[in-house]
């Protein structure tokens, strides 16, 4: 009886511990290689000519359907720039806009922050891994409805 006591005594001062108390104890449980952050302390020194990063850029939009130049025209040139994805070699786009092409989680680059369907449903674009990656995706319901109505 009195090692059952012993062992409920020592579970719950278990229990009662925190797991963590300070950052010395909580590099014992980790075993990996030490990792220094710099958090940008050492300044603007190293980058060279600060105006250069004060100038205002453009977005750079990535279509991989063809979609309708007035559409496109709807981008004010001064803030957008929309090209092909065939023709984007070196500018990584900070949006993508398809239609029927079928998105490969490989063609979606680092900079993406959004993914545009340019017709209704998002079947065609990967929606579950874009959410683990914190990109949003959505379509344009209902954009052909005047063509239809027209049928």
């Amino acid at each position: 009886m009195k090692f059952l006591s012993l062992a409920r005594s020592r579970r719950v001062a278990a229990l009662q511990k925190p797991l963590l108390r300070n950052t010395t104890t909580a590099t014992r449980f980790y075993s990996g290689p030490t990792v220094d952050f710099d958090h940008f302390t050492s300044g603007w020194s190293n980058v060279g000519d600060l105006e250069e990063f004060k100038k205002r850029g453009k977005y750079e939009l990535q279509t991989f359907n063809k979609i309708s130049p007035q559409g496109l025209a709807t981008f004010p040139k001064d803030l957008y720039n929309v090209q092909a994805y065939a023709d984007a070699v070196d500018s990584p786009a900070q949006a993508l806009m398809l239609r029927s092409h079928k998105l490969q989680e490989e063609e979606v680059g680092a900079s993406v922050r959004c993914i545009a369907r340019c017709g209704a449903g998002t079947n065609n674009i990967p929606v579950a891994r874009m959410t683990e990656l914190g990109i949003p995706v959505f379509n344009t319901p209902g954009a052909n409805a005047n063509a239809v109505k027209e049928l």
